[in-house]
């Protein structure tokens, strides 16, 4: 029987930008700001009442949507310690997530806007 599991993203915002005088960009690549983060799992039985485990994840994927734009802007992999990073972005609000595996549950999450 496979463990059900639930990702959460713990994202720290790394904010380098330049002192910049010219027009506003859009969100999306070609600035000075990183969001960065570390992708974190929880393994439950199959009725999601007992945790079973809990972990930061390797090798998973993570995307990244610019501003209100719905498509997926990138995406990169989870290094061995769950740590991702977005570099050269520009100032902006981006949508970041992770995909679980398993579906079988509702998982109530929520979204939170990261303003870069």
């Amino acid at each position: 029987m496979k463990p059900i599991k639930i990702f959460s993203i713990a994202m720290t915002v790394s904010i380098l930008l330049g002192m910049t005088f010219s027009c506003e960009k859009p969100a999306g690549p070609g600035g000075k700001a990183s969001v960065t983060g570390k992708l974190y799992a929880k393994d439950f039985d199959k009725y999601a009442t007992v945790k079973l485990s809990e972990y930061y994840v390797a090798g998973e994927n993570v995307f990244i949507c610019y501003g209100d734009n719905k498509a997926v802007g990138n995406d990169v992999k989870t290094s061995a310690d769950g740590s991702f990073e977005f570099l050269y972005l520009n100032k902006g609000h981006y949508r970041i997530f992770a995909n679980s595996r398993d579906t079988s549950i509702h998982y109530n999450g929520s979204n939170k806007e990261i303003a870069v």
